[in-house]
């Protein structure tokens, strides 16, 4: 099963698992290619059924999902989700061309967590992405910022320090390391 989160050496956190529901094979890939730059493991699905055969394998971190799909719409998958007590607490982000403002209402209501219409802006849609996966995981980013002000902390101690010895030379020798 997929973690929710993978964290760096460094103590960043990077994206996890992000399953793409989109038919159009461009739009797919787009958002495929953006994601896996941000640091995302990407698993894709061009129907309900598709979608649903990879929830049952890995349960991914956060689901992008189109409405208007061939078979089954994203809508109903959405409902299906929320309604799965393993996966009712996905983070949902329904991605349609469908913009009406009744449309964005169904789409919320349906379970997603945030609504994007079509076109939309790759960068926004990281954005949007991070915003949600946060909201679901405030102590993952909690500890993040917390090692992040720790790390800060400790530089600034360095930085105020006073200088110490910057090479060899400057200490005095012990004579346990000289050659004779």
């Amino acid at each position: 099963m997929a973690t929710a989160w993978n964290e760096t050496r460094s103590g960043a956190v990077m994206g996890g698992a992000i399953l793409v529901v989109e038919d159009e094979p461009a739009i797919q890939e787009l958002i495929a290619v953006n994601l896996e730059h941000a640091g995302h493991q990407v698993l894709r699905a061009a129907n309900v059924s598709e979608a649903e055969a990879l929830v049952r394998e890995v349960l991914p971190d956060l689901v992008l999902l189109d409405w208007m799909l061939p078979g089954p719409p994203g809508v109903n998958f959405a409902r299906q989700l929320r309604a799965d007590q393993r996966t009712k607490d996905i983070p949902i982000i329904m991605l349609t061309a469908r913009a009406q403002e009744q449309d964005t209402i169904v789409g919320l209501e349906s379970g997603a967590d945030d609504y994007v219409t079509k076109p939309f802006s790759p960068r926004e849609l990281l954005a949007r992405i991070k915003a949600v996966m946060r909201r679901r995981a405030p102590q993952l980013t909690e500890r993040t910022s917390s090692r992040s002000r720790t790390s800060g902390s400790i530089r600034s101690r360095i930085a105020s320090a006073p200088p110490a010895a910057t090479s060899i030379s400057d200490r005095p020798s012990s004579g346990c390391c000289t050659s004779s």
